[in-house]
C-alpha cells in the first residue's frame, strides 16, 4: 500500500509537469504580467491579423472579385456606369459609321464616274485581299495585347492611311487613284473597325446584357451611317461643290479615327476589358488556332459557312445596283446622290428596326433562327435585281438594295454580335474576323468573275442570277446553325469568367 500510494504520486507530479502547457516546471515561479505588457501581446495579434486581412484583400481584388467588406455597389450606380460605358462605345460607333458610308459613297462616285463598273473587277478582290492581309497580320496581336491598346492602334494606322490618301490627292495625282484607295479603307471603315468596336463590347458586356445593349449601341452606329449619308446626298448641291471638291469630303475619317483613339480608353476606364492572353504567338500559329477552335464548335462554323454563300450573294445585289445605277447616271455628283439616297432609306429602316423590333424579334426567335435572315434578304434582294437588271430598271436596283441591305446591317449584325459575346475573352476578335470578316472578304475576291461576266456581256441580270443561287445555298445550311446552336452554348469552350456587377 505504502509503494502504491507513493507511485500514484509520482505519476501524479509526472501528469502534472506534462501538462504545463508553458513546458515549465510546477514548483518554479511564473513571471508576473500586468496590463500593459497583455495590452501589447493584443496589438501585434491584431496588426499580424490586419495584414493578413490587406494581402488576402490584395489577392482577392487582383482577381477581379470584390474585397471583404467593401460594400456593393446599389443597383443605381451598376447602371449608370453601365449606361456611361454604352454611350461610350455608341459614339465611337456612330463615328465610324459617320465615316465609313461617307467614304463609300464618296469613292463608289469618283470611281465610276472615272472609269467603269469594269473597275470593281480589279478594286473588290483587291479590298477582299486587304481585308484577308490584314486580319492576318492582326491575328498574332490582336488577342494578346490589352483590348483597349489594340483599339487605340488601329485607329491611328486608320487615320494615318487616310492622310496618305489626301496627300496623293493634294499632290495632283488623279482622283481615280485615290478613289480606289479610299474604298480600300472603307472596307475596313465599314467592316474591320465596327467589328473592333463590337468585341471590345463583347468584353464589356455579358452576353445576357448585350442581348438588351447591343442594338441600342446600333441605335447610334446607325444614327452616324444616317448622317454621314445624308452629307453624302446634300453634299453636291447644298455647299455647290464639284466632281473635283467632293473628294475632301474625306477629311473627316482622320479627324474622327485620332478622337476615338485617344477619348475612346479613358471613357471606358473602370470597365471589364480584355487584358490578352500575352503569349508570343505567330500570325500561322494563331490562325491554325482559331480554325481548329470554330471547328470544335458547329453552331459558328455553320455561321461561317452561311455567311460565305449569303454574303457572295448580296455582293452580287450590291454590284447590281451600281451597274444598273452607271447606265443611267455618269457624273460623280449625280451617282453619289443616287448611291447615298438609296443606302440612306435603308439605314432609316435600320435604325426604326433597331428602335421598335430587333430586341423582341431576338428574344422571342433567339438568336440562331434570327441568323437565318441574312441569306433570306440576299434571295429575295438578288430575286428583285434579277428583274431590275432584264428590265434595266433603276428603280428596282434600289428596291433589291434596301431588302438585302435591311437584315445586313440591322438585325443580324445585333444577333451576331450577341453571339460573338459568348466567346472567351482571349479568343472573341480572332473568330470575329474569321467569322465575320472571312466570308466578306472571300466573296470581294470571288466576285470578279460575276462582275466581268456582267459588263462583258452587258447583261445586267447574270451578277444577280449567281448570286440568287449562292443565297440558296446559305438558306439551306443556316438550318444546321439552328439545329446546333443549344449543344453549342453548353459546350465548355464557351465558358467565360464571371463579373460582378
Amino acid at each position: 500500500m505504502l509503494r502504491l500510494g507513493v507511485a500514484t504520486q509520482g505519476r501524479s507530479h509526472q501528469v502534472s509537469d506534462d501538462l504545463n502547457l508553458f513546458g515549465e516546471k510546477g514548483d518554479a515561479p511564473r513571471p508576473r504580467r500586468n496590463i500593459d505588457d497583455a495590452l501589447g501581446d493584443m496589438s501585434r495579434a491584431a496588426e499580424r491579423t490586419r495584414s493578413a486581412g490587406s494581402a488576402l484583400d490584395d489577392l482577392i481584388a487582383s482577381s477581379g472579385a470584390r474585397p471583404r467588406g467593401e460594400a456593393a455597389p446599389s443597383e443605381t450606380a451598376r447602371l449608370d456606369t453601365r449606361n456611361r460605358w454604352a454611350l461610350a462605345l455608341a459614339f465611337a460607333l456612330a463615328g465610324v459609321g459617320f465615316c465609313g458610308v461617307l467614304t463609300e459613297s464618296v469613292a463608289a462616285s469618283q470611281l465610276l464616274s472615272n472609269s467603269s463598273p469594269m473597275a470593281l473587277a480589279v478594286v473588290w478582290p483587291l479590298g477582299g485581299l486587304g481585308l484577308l492581309l490584314i486580319a492576318f497580320a492582326q491575328m498574332r496581336y490582336v488577342d494578346r495585347f490589352a483590348r483597349l491598346g489594340v483599339v487605340r492602334w488601329v485607329f491611328f494606322i486608320c487615320s494615318a492611311a487616310f492622310i496618305a490618301m489626301l496627300a496623293l490627292v493634294a499632290f495632283g495625282v488623279p482622283h481615280k487613284v485615290p478613289a480606289a484607295i479610299a474604298w480600300l479603307l472603307a472596307d475596313q471603315l465599314n467592316f474591320l473597325l465596327p467589328l473592333v468596336l463590337w468585341t471590345l463590347a463583347g468584353d464589356v458586356f455579358t452576353t445576357g446584357q448585350g442581348a438588351t445593349v447591343f442594338p441600342k449601341i446600333s441605335r447610334w452606329l446607325f444614327g452616324g451611317q444616317i448622317a454621314g449619308l445624308g452629307v453624302a446626298v446634300l453634299a453636291p448641291t447644298v455647299f455647290n461643290l464639284n466632281d473635283d471638291s467632293l473628294i475632301w469630303l474625306l477629311a473627316a475619317p482622320p479627324l474622327v479615327g485620332i478622337l476615338v483613339a485617344v477619348l475612346l480608353p479613358r471613357a471606358l476606364a473602370g470597365a471589364t476589358t480584355g487584358v490578352g492572353h500575352q503569349r508570343a504567338q505567330g500570325a500561322t500559329e494563331s490562325l491554325k488556332d482559331t480554325v481548329s477552335f470554330i471547328g470544335q464548335l458547329p453552331a459558328f462554323r455553320w455561321m461561317f459557312w452561311v455567311g460565305v454563300f449569303a454574303i457572295f450573294g448580296g455582293t452580287m445585289v450590291d454590284f447590281g445596283f451600281l451597274h444598273l445605277a452607271t447606265t443611267r447616271y455618269s457624273d460623280a455628283g449625280s451617282l453619289q446622290a443616287v448611291y447615298a439616297g438609296t443606302s440612306l432609306v435603308c439605314f432609316v429602316a435600320c435604325w426604326l428596326l433597331q428602335n421598335y423590333g430587333s430586341t423582341k424579334i431576338i428574344k422571342s426567335q433567339g438568336i440562331a433562327r434570327v441568323l437565318q435572315l441574312l441569306p433570306i434578304g440576299a434571295l429575295l434582294g438578288g430575286a428583285v435585281l434579277v428583274i431590275g437588271g432584264a428590265t434595266t430598271t433603276v428603280a428596282l436596283g434600289s428596291l433589291a438594295l434596301v431588302i438585302w441591305r435591311i437584315p445586313r446591317w440591322s438585325i443580324d449584325g445585333s444577333a451576331r454580335q450577341a453571339a460573338m459575346a459568348s466567346l472567351p475573352d482571349e479568343r472573341r476578335l480572332r473568330v470575329s474576323f474569321a467569322i465575320d470578316m472571312g466570308p466578306l472578304a472571300l466573296s470581294l475576291i470571288l466576285a470578279a468573275v460575276p462582275i466581268a461576266l456582267a459588263v462583258q456581256t452587258d447583261n445586267l441580270w447574270i451578277a444577280p442570277s449567281i448570286g440568287v443561287a449562292f443565297a440558296a445555298v446559305g438558306l439551306v445550311l443556316s438550318r444546321n446553325t439552328v439545329r446546333t446552336w443549344d449543344d453549342t452554348q453548353l459546350s465548355y469552350r464557351l465558358k467565360r469568367r464571371k463579373r460582378l456587377g
